[in-house]
C-alpha cells in the first residue's frame, strides 16, 4: 500500500521519470492588452509554462487555477463578474491553453468622497493631487487610480511637512450586484512643521555666506523641493565636491524638523593644462590656475596664459559673490593680448569690472566697464595707439539637452558696447555683436544645425577704431573654405583691415555612421562689411566629425562657391553650441 500510495503521489506531482513532459501555449481573447497583461502575469500556468519538465498532471493541475486567477486579475479593472472559458488540448510536443472571456459589464465609480482635513485643507499642492486624479463619476472603476491617489496624497502630505498625516476614513466600496463602486479617503493633514535649526558640517565658509547659498530660514515650512534645491545649490557654489542633506527627528512639541548637512570641500587649487592645434590659430598651448575659495568670503580667482601662432594672452579674474551667492557676483578682469586679426596686429590691456547676474528664464545678464589700451598697427601705416573707457552690456542664453554632444538645444547671445571721445576714444563708436545657434535631431542618427551671426557697427571715424572692435570673418568656425579672418574691406594696399558690419549663416547636416562617427555636410556664407549689405561669401563642404568627451573634434574641408578658390582643410574641437 506505502508503494501505491508513494506512486500516486510522484505522479501526480508530475515527478515520475517515465512521465511525457511538454511546455504549454497559452492564447487569451476577449480583454484588451493592458488587462490580458495582467492576466498573464497572474496565471501560474503562464508563469511555470515555459519549462519542459511539466507532466501531464502538472498541467492539468495549473490549469484547473485559470478560472478563479483570471477572475482576480480582471478585478482591478473593474470586471468582477467575468464569464470564462477555458480548454486544454495537448498539439504535437506542446500544450495549448485556450481562455476565452467576456468581460460582462465593468464596475462604474458612482461616488468620490476625498476630504482634506486640518491645517492642510486648502494645502494647494495637495489639493492638485486631488484634481490630477482620473478617477470620475460614471467612469470605469480602476484600483490602480484609487491606489496611486490615496499613495500621492500620503507620499506629498509628507514631501509638505505634514508628518502626522493619516486616513481617517479610508474605503473602496465595491457592490458588484449594482456594479457600482464609492471611494472614501478623508487624509487628516494634522499640523505643518517648520524648519528647525540647520547644521552644516563645514569650516570654509562664513556662516552668513552659507546661509545665504542654503536659503532655509529657520522657521520656513518644512518641504522636501527646498531641502533639494538648497543641496543643488551648495554643489552648484563649486565649494563642495559632495553633499548629503538629512532630514532629523520632527519635534511634535515646537512642530520643528532639524536639518543636518554634510558637506567635503573641493581641492582649493586646480591646475589646467592643454596642447592641440587647429587650423585657425596653428599649435597652441595652455596653463590655467584656478583658486577655488580663497577666504572665508567666497571670493575666488583664476590665470590663464594661452599661446598661439596667433594668439598669445595672459588674463586673470577675481570673482565676489554678492547678494545671491549662486546667481550674482562682481567680476574684476584683466588681460595682455597680442592678437592677429587678418592684416591688422593688435596689442592690447585690458582692465574691468562686471557685475554678473543669473536673471528670469536662464538668461545671464554682464553689465561691465572696461578701460582699454590698444595699439593696432597696419602694413604699410604709422601705428595708432587708443586709451578708453568701453561700457556695455551682454545677455546669454542656453538650453541644451546635452552640453558636448546636443541632440535638441539652442544657444543666444547679444553683446552692446560703445564709447565715446568723451571717454578717451578716438573716435565715436557703437558696436552690437549678436549670435544665434539651433541644434535639432531626428531619431538616433541625424543633427541638424543652423548658425547665424549679425554684428552692427556705427563709427564716426573707421580708420582709428581699435583692430579689436572691428569685425572679420572667415575660417573654423565662420565662414570655412576661406582661412582665419581673411575675409572684410581692404585698403589700398590690400590689406585686411576689417569691417564696420559682419553677416553669418550656416547650415550643417550631420548623419552618424557608427558609434560616436559622424559624417556632415554644410554650407557656410558670410563676409565683414563696410556697408550693411548682403555682398556674401559662400562655401561648401563635408566633415568627419568625432565625438569626444571634451567636444566635437571637426575634420574638414571647403571650398568657395562664390569664388575661384582651391580646397581648404579645416580642423578645430569645439561643443555643438
Amino acid at each position: 500500500m506505502q508503494r501505491i500510495a508513494l506512486f500516486l503521489l510522484l505522479a501526480c506531482c508530475g515527478l515520475l521519470p517515465f512521465t511525457t513532459h511538454a511546455s504549454v501555449r497559452v492564447e487569451i481573447s476577449g480583454v484588451d492588452s493592458e488587462v490580458e497583461e495582467n492576466i498573464r502575469a497572474t496565471l501560474t500556468l503562464v508563469r511555470l509554462g515555459e519549462r519542459d519538465n511539466l507532466s501531464e498532471a502538472a498541467v492539468r493541475r495549473l490549469h484547473g487555477r485559470v478560472r478563479s486567477e483570471t477572475r482576480d486579475a480582471m478585478r482591478p479593472f473593474g470586471f468582477y463578474r467575468p464569464r470564462i472559458e477555458s480548454q486544454l488540448q495537448r498539439q504535437g510536443e506542446e500544450w495549448l491553453a485556450t481562455v476565452q472571456i467576456d468581460p460582462g459589464e465593468p464596475v462604474l465609480v458612482s461616488g468620490i468622497d476625498v476630504r482634506l482635513v486640518g491645517e492642510g485643507e486648502s494645502d494647494e499642492r495637495l489639493l492638485a493631487v486631488i484634481a490630477q486624479s482620473p478617477m470620475r463619476v460614471g467612469r470605469r472603476l480602476r484600483h490602480q487610480e484609487h491606489d496611486r491617489l490615496r499613495n500621492n496624497l500620503q507620499s506629498v502630505a509628507a514631501r509638505r511637512g505634514y508628518f502626522d498625516a493619516s486616513f481617517e476614513q479610508r474605503r473602496l466600496e465595491v457592490d458588484v450586484s449594482e456594479r457600482t463602486a464609492r471611494v472614501v479617503l478623508h487624509l487628516h493633514t494634522g499640523p505643518r512643521y517648520r524648519f528647525g535649526h540647520v547644521t552644516t558640517d563645514q569650516g570654509i565658509l562664513d556662516e552668513a555666506l552659507l546661509a545665504r547659498i542654503i536659503d532655509i530660514p529657520e522657521g520656513d515650512f518644512y518641504s522636501t523641493g527646498a531641502l533639494l534645491r538648497a543641496q543643488y545649490r551648495l554643489t552648484d557654489s563649486l565649494f563642495f565636491a559632495s553633499v548629503v542633506v538629512e532630514t532629523g527627528t520632527p519635534d511634535p512639541e515646537t512642530l520643528t524638523v532639524p536639518i543636518d548637512i554634510q558637506t567635503t570641500p573641493t581641492p582649493r587649487q586646480r591646475i589646467r593644462t592643454g596642447i592641440g592645434y587647429a587650423t585657425d590659430t596653428g599649435l597652441r598651448g595652455t596653463l590655467g590656475v584656478d583658486w577655488r575659495r580663497l577666504n572665508k568670503a567666497g571670493h575666488s580667482a583664476s590665470t590663464l596664459l594661452r599661446l598661439s601662432e596667433k594668439l598669445s594672452e595672459f588674463s586673470g579674474r577675481y570673482r565676489i559673490p554678492i547678494g545671491d551667492p549662486i546667481n550674482e557676483r562682481l567680476l574684476f578682469r584683466g588681460s595682455m593680448i597680442y592678437e592677429d586679426l587678418a592684416d591688422l596686429e593688435s596689442r592690447r590691456l585690458e582692465l574691468g569690472v562686471a557685475h554678473v547676474t543669473q536673471r528670469g528664464g536662464g538668461w545671464q545678464r554682464t553689465v561691465y566697464t572696461d578701460l582699454l589700451e590698444e595699439r593696432t598697427r597696419t602694413p604699410g601705416a604709422p601705428e595708432f595707439e587708443d586709451l578708453l573707457v568701453l561700457p556695455g552690456i551682454s545677455m546669454e542664453k542656453l538650453v541644451a539637452d546635452d552640453i558636448l554632444l546636443t541632440r535638441r538645444g539652442f544657444r543666444v547671445r547679444g553683446d552692446l558696447r560703445g564709447s565715446q571721445q568723451f571717454l578717451g576714444s578716438s573716435t565715436d563708436f557703437l558696436r552690437l555683436e549678436t549670435e544665434a545657434n539651433l541644434v535639432r535631431s531626428i531619431g538616433d542618427d541625424w543633427r541638424f544645425f543652423l548658425r547665424s551671426m549679425v554684428g552692427i557697427g556705427l563709427v564716426d571715424g573707421f580708420s582709428t577704431l581699435p583692430a579689436s572692435q572691428r569685425f572679420f570673418a572667415g575660417g573654423d568656425n565662420s565662414v570655412r573654405g576661406y582661412s582665419f579672418n581673411s575675409l572684410g574691406p581692404v585698403d589700398e594696399n590690400g590689406n585686411v583691415i576689417g569691417g564696420r558690419h559682419l553677416v553669418f549663416g550656416s547650415i550643417e547636416v550631420e548623419r552618424r555612421v557608427w558609434n560616436r562617427v559622424a559624417l556632415a555636410a554644410f554650407v557656410d556664407a558670410g563676409n565683414a562689411l563696410d556697408v550693411f549689405e548682403l555682398d556674401l561669401e559662400a562655401s561648401a563642404g563635408a566633415a568627419f566629425n568625432i565625438h569626444t568627451p571634451i567636444g566635437t573634434l571637426r575634420l574638414g574641408a571647403a571650398r568657395s562657391i562664390t569664388e575661384s578658390r582651391g580646397w581648404r582643410f579645416h580642423l578645430s574641437i569645439r561643443p555643438d553650441l
